[in-house]
């Protein structure tokens, strides 16, 4: 009986030396193809995972994912971290993708991180991670790193050495401008600016004499400009601002001038029609329209007439007390002057200088004045000469047959 026992004791143990033996192989079989299909994993990489970059750049950039576990396989795939403000997302072909087919081997797939960079954007490093998973322990996580230094934070530059500068009206203003590219690559900036109408504002290069509308800078370079204001005849006193922009495909730069207007005064005499002369006659007063025009910036006030006359002469004005209240800065005001030649004047020419006077400034013309005297013995002897001639024709119709 004892002997049965053991056999079967015997047995029992064989039975479970084998199962042990067995799930022990088994485990070691399942560990062992476990291993293989994730040692190798999945790995994603990119030739360029450090890129410097300026704010508002589109990027475009190649991302390989290989696959070493042993068989092909799908992998989800996404833009796992991005900065704020950022945006990114990964196409294969000519798709937005969030999935890619990845064969075993070094052939793997090929994707693109596509990556917008805000236009606002401060120097330091900024990193963006794009994840694969294809099960638990078959995942990869590339991290890609941007980085922006203070050049390429600030872009380029369009800077002027004084950007204020005043005159009179009339002045001509020349700023001395630098316009530097500190992109990767040469640029062809336009060049524009938002002077007030009237003003006129162009742009020259360093050391050339053609005026330009747009300019190539290197990447790197420095271009000096001068930039030429003209202010419109008469403009008023005061302040202008004027912005100057130098556009280009990837940034927008611009530089603010100043130009201030200081007083200037100036007057004029004239007349409607720009004649200087007139015809009068002596002892008889005779009109002329006088133009008077304020072509200064500055309002002025209390311009008074004069004139300078031949002997004998006399002038007055439309004006009380030969006085104009007010010319306001680039207007006019017309004023009749009634000049009355002497009695004695004989016939000729004479010159007659009109004046406008305030405190800040004078104005005059010369007058050409073609004076005429009455006929009356002309007229009389024209009587008589009629008179003779018909007297002539009476005797030849009486006496004429005899």
């Amino acid at each position: 009986m004892e002997d049965v026992v053991a056999i079967r004791g015997n047995r029992t143990v064989k039975r479970l030396g084998a199962l042990i033996a067995l799930g022990a192989a088994a485990f070691l079989m399942l560990m062992k193809a476990h291993t293989a299909y994730g040692a190798g994993g999945l790995a994603l990489n990119t030739d360029y995972p450090g890129i410097s970059v300026k704010p508002g750049d589109n990027l475009n950039i190649p991302v390989m994912l290989e696959n070493g576990t042993g068989s092909s396989l799908n992998a989800d795939v996404k833009v796992s971290s991005m900065p704020e403000g950022w945006e990114g997302y990964l196409q294969g072909g000519s798709y937005q993708i969030s999935r890619i087919h990845v064969k075993n081997g070094n052939e793997g797939g090929e994707m693109t991180l596509h990556v917008t960079v805000p236009k606002e954007l401060t120097e330091g490093s900024y990193t963006v991670e794009v994840s694969a998973f294809a099960g638990e322990g078959i995942a990869d996580t590339l991290p890609i790193t941007f980085m922006v230094n203070e050049a390429n934070a600030g872009k380029g530059s369009f800077t002027s050495e004084y950007p204020q500068q005043e005159g009179t009206a009339g002045t001509n203003f020349s700023f001395s401008a630098t316009l530097i590219n500190n992109g990767l690559k040469q640029a062809s900036y336009s060049l524009s600016s938002n002077a007030p109408a009237g003003w006129s504002v162009s742009f020259t290069p360093t050391g050339e004499s053609t005026k330009v509308a747009a300019i190539e800078v290197e990447s790197g370079v420095s271009k000096g400009m001068t930039v030429s204001v003209t202010p419109p005849e008469g403009v008023p006193a005061g302040e202008y601002n004027i912005s100057c922009s130098a556009v280009s495909a990837e940034e927008t730069l611009s530089t603010d001038l100043k130009v201030v207007i200081t007083g200037s005064y100036g007057l004029t005499v004239g007349t409607p029609d720009d004649r200087l002369s007139f015809d009068a006659y002596a002892g008889r007063t005779s009109d002329v329209t006088l133009t008077v025009k304020n072509t200064g910036n500055v309002d002025l006030e209390n311009i008074t007439l004069n004139s300078s006359l031949p002997a004998g002469w006399t002038v007055s004005y439309n004006m009380e007390n030969n006085l104009i209240p007010s010319i306001p800065a680039g207007g006019s005001v017309d004023v009749v002057a009634h000049v009355k030649p002497g009695s004695e004047s004989i016939t000729g020419d004479y010159v007659n200088s009109f004046t406008a006077q305030c405190d800040q400034t004078q104005g005059s013309a010369d007058f050409r004045v073609s004076v005429k005297t009455k006929t009356v013995w002309g007229i009389v002897a024209v009587v008589i000469i009629l008179c003779t001639a018909g007297g002539l024709g009476y005797v030849f119709r009486k006496y004429g047959r005899r």
